[in-house]
């Protein structure tokens, strides 16, 4: 059964919710920014591109434990937005994925003879992740009933717990320790900070939502299952494409560049990363409104939010790749330091906002295609996608010029999401067209 309101209503809840999210997320960009001036400093140039190697192992084994469930629990929701059988079932899939998939990181890191700086830090970066996990059912959950302001002070409190800590690990605890704190220690105070922030977000989210339905504590194995099978096309598609558009070309870059310059490629694609971010949290607050108006069959309403996003991801896309190439080597002093501007990989930032820039339409076709439920058509492109890109990639190792190396890796990440941009713009074309005049028929 459809909530009952009205679609006007449900317009200024979306346009609501929208500004709720990005008032929140400027303030944790905020506090993220801090940190990472924190952090970055903090190391030494080699030490951070250790640190970096760290997460972004831990982060890949995330996304593979992703599955879609966020998503999806976002979608199910939509439609039953006080269901708390729903919730915990989606929270007993989440812990068990997650449990599985970090335990998973862990041994592999073990197996493989990593030293025990690389194993622990694992450790310590897969927990903060495993309760970022927990915190994501939460707001799936706050975001179908349009309460994303709570899901924020959560995460905001959580960010300032880090911060707070990271301040006090680097004014007192490097004076007390000395020398002998600029090793193994850094990797272990900074990744613990994280772990803390990521446990009171996942504290204070879990309370939100006890505040809001009435949790029904029955686990319903065939309910987990549905859930599970519904997300797997989802949860492969962020799989795949996480691997050609950021795990494959961090892969190939810590395989080509020193820990050095890798630290300054990390950064530079994390700014980028974290740029990218817009369309996303635009396109989550988005989805309850699309899935409602389809499901409604309001197409002109559907049609005229998405040709609303498609125009403003094209003028703000266009202002990231222009404005950010020329305020970049600014940008990354201000919020690291000077020492990671290095000269040999000028070309880098660029080509990364470029890919931001893309993957703006990406976010678009993706979602409102999700919200049409053709995820196993989009899934079928996404491969298409990543043998475009493994081309590029393949490239960069019959090259032995370093700047054309990093060049084929960023531009096969681009031509794969173009890729998948100009498909589902064919598709979404092609689904509108088809249900408009399916209603006048009617």
């Amino acid at each position: 059964m459809l909530p009952n309101f009205s679609l006007d209503v449900l317009g200024k809840k979306i346009a609501f919710s929208t500004l709720v999210q990005y008032a929140g997320k400027a303030l944790q960009l905020v506090l993220s920014a801090f940190a990472l001036k924190i952090i970055s400093n903090f190391f030494s140039q080699d030490g951070y591109g250790v640190y970096a190697a760290i997460t972004e192992y831990a982060l890949f084994f995330s996304v593979v434990a992703n599955l879609g469930i966020f998503g999806n629990v976002v979608r199910l929701m939509a439609d039953r937005p006080d269901d708390g059988n729903l919730f915990l079932n989606a929270m007993v899939l989440r812990v068990i994925t997650g449990l599985f998939f970090f335990a998973l990181a862990i041994l592999i890191c073990i197996f493989t003879g990593n030293n025990a700086t690389f194993v622990f830090g694992t450790a310590l970066f897969c927990s903060a992740l495993f309760f970022d996990f927990v915190t994501s059912v939460c707001d799936g959950m706050l975001q179908a009933n349009y309460m994303m302001g709570r899901a924020n002070i959560a995460l905001v409190c959580g960010r300032l717990i880090n911060v707070g800590v990271l301040i006090l690990l680097t004014r007192y605890f490097t004076a007390w320790h000395g020398a002998a704190f600029n090793s193994m220690w850094q990797q272990y105070f900074v990744l613990g900070a994280t772990l803390l922030g990521s446990f009171v977000t996942c504290g204070l989210s879990l309370l939100f939502v006890a505040r809001k339905i009435r949790l029904s504590w029955q686990t319903r194995w065939l309910t987990i299952l549905k859930i599970l099978k519904v997300s797997l096309p989802y949860g492969i598609i962020i799989i795949v494409n996480n691997l050609y558009f950021r795990f494959i070309p961090d892969y190939l870059a810590h395989h080509f560049l020193t820990d050095a310059y890798f630290g300054s490629f990390n950064i530079y694609f994390r700014i980028s990363q974290v740029l990218s971010l817009a369309s996303t949290f635009l396109m989550f607050s988005a989805l309850p409104g699309l899935t409602e108006y389809i499901d409604a069959s309001r197409y002109t309403k559907a049609k005229k939010l998405f040709t609303f996003l498609k125009r403003l991801f094209l003028v703000s896309g266009t202002g990231l790749v222009v404005i950010g190439s020329l305020v970049g080597p600014w940008v990354v002093s201000l919020l690291t330091h000077e020492k990671y501007n290095i000269p040999q990989l000028w070309f880098l930032l660029p080509l990364m906002l470029v890919l931001a820039a893309v993957s703006y339409g990406y976010d678009l076709v993706f979602l409102t295609l999700f919200a049409f439920n053709e995820d196993v058509w989009f899934l079928k492109r996404e491969f298409l996608a990543l043998a475009i890109g493994a081309v590029f990639f393949g490239l960069s190792f019959t090259i032995t010029d370093l700047t054309l190396q990093m060049i084929f890796i960023l531009s096969g990440a681009i031509a794969a999401e173009s890729t998948m941009v100009i498909l589902g713009m064919l598709n979404i074309r092609r689904l509108f067209h088809v249900a408009q005049n399916i209603a006048q028929n009617e």
